[in-house]
């Protein structure tokens, strides 16, 4: 009976020593407790190639700190803004960032996984991606050829937005004398959507040269056209007179000028001309003049107005 009796005492204790084993792990874990503010995050629709991000909180919820050695993802997600090993005290709290960069259409899924003293700690992460927008213009390249300093000549081109929707957000070029008109960006085009522009061609010096025109859109895809032109110096045109000599005695001529036939006309001298000639340089190119002359007498008196002569100055 008494050897009964101790073996019964001895399994007694040694329950009693499990249980208090036990609460001990339970009180353990209980103080060391690490929460997230979330416990799942979702992206909405967002196009391949772009990056989104929301921001998630680690807490110690528990009595005694927290060592956080690894925070790692998987899928097309990852963790910004935060280094790890860090060490978290009772109460205080850590946020970062989880971003979404998707590469693949489609819906995607991953987790947010938190390696800690306290536990592994799991948020599930998931996320729509679209197809990105692909666009062209129309045409590629532009030549200009050649045209006057100063003027300014224009193409018609076509934005066109092909598959999806997309939105163009800047339009930039590698030369000023080529520009960019008919548009305000940024300008979203709906799939199969296009829009008329213009690329223009201002030369500001002798020669040839070229550009890179290049349209970005909003998720980074781009395309470039090329635009090229040669400027040529703006040339001075005159209108060289003669006419025969009066059979009178004269002391010299005038000269007139109108752009109509049959005038009216304007006096170009402003003293008599004595030769029988006369240069015209104060004229426009395109543009079509009509002359006339008199004679004047030693006393002033103008002769009546000669035959009419036409010139058509050209352009350039």
């Amino acid at each position: 009976m008494r050897t009964y009796i101790r073996h019964f005492c001895a399994l007694h204790w040694l329950l009693a020593f499990t249980v208090f084993l036990f609460a001990a792990i339970d009180g353990a874990a209980a103080s060391t407790a690490l929460a997230s503010s979330k416990t799942s995050i979702r992206f909405s629709s967002w196009p391949v190639g772009s990056s989104a991000y929301q921001y998630e909180t680690l807490t110690n919820k528990g009595s005694s700190s927290v060592k956080i050695s690894q925070v790692a993802t998987t899928g097309q997600f990852a963790v910004a803004n935060l280094t790890t090993p860090l060490t978290l005290s009772s109460g205080k709290s850590v946020t970062f960032i989880i971003r979404f960069k998707p590469t693949t259409a489609g819906g995607q899924t991953g987790k947010l996984s938190v390696t800690s003293t306290a536990s592994v700690l799991t948020v599930a992460l998931s996320g729509t991606a679209t197809a990105v927008g692909t666009f062209s213009v129309s045409p590629t390249s532009y030549s200009f050829g050649s045209v006057t300093v100063g003027q300014t000549v224009a193409k018609a081109a076509t934005l066109i937005a092909n598959s999806a929707p997309l939105s163009i957000s800047s339009a930039t070029t590698t030369n000023p004398e080529f520009t960019i008109s008919g548009i305000k960006l940024p300008l979203t085009l709906a799939a199969g959507k296009s829009v008329p522009i213009s690329i223009n061609f201002k030369p500001t010096s002798s020669g040839a040269t070229s550009s890179q025109i290049a349209f970005a859109t909003t998720v980074g895809a781009s395309i470039k056209v090329s635009a090229s032109g040669t400027g040529v110096a703006l040339q001075q045109h005159k209108v060289n007179l003669t006419w025969t000599r009066s059979s009178s005695s004269v002391a010299g001529y005038n000269v007139y000028r109108g752009i109509a036939s049959s005038g009216p006309y304007t006096k170009l001298n402003s003293q008599t001309i004595v030769a029988t000639s006369y240069t015209d340089s104060s004229i426009a190119s395109g543009k079509t003049y009509f002359y006339v002359t008199t004679a004047v007498s030693s006393k002033g008196a103008e002769s009546v107005k000669s035959n009419e002569v036409r010139a058509a100055v050209p352009t350039p």
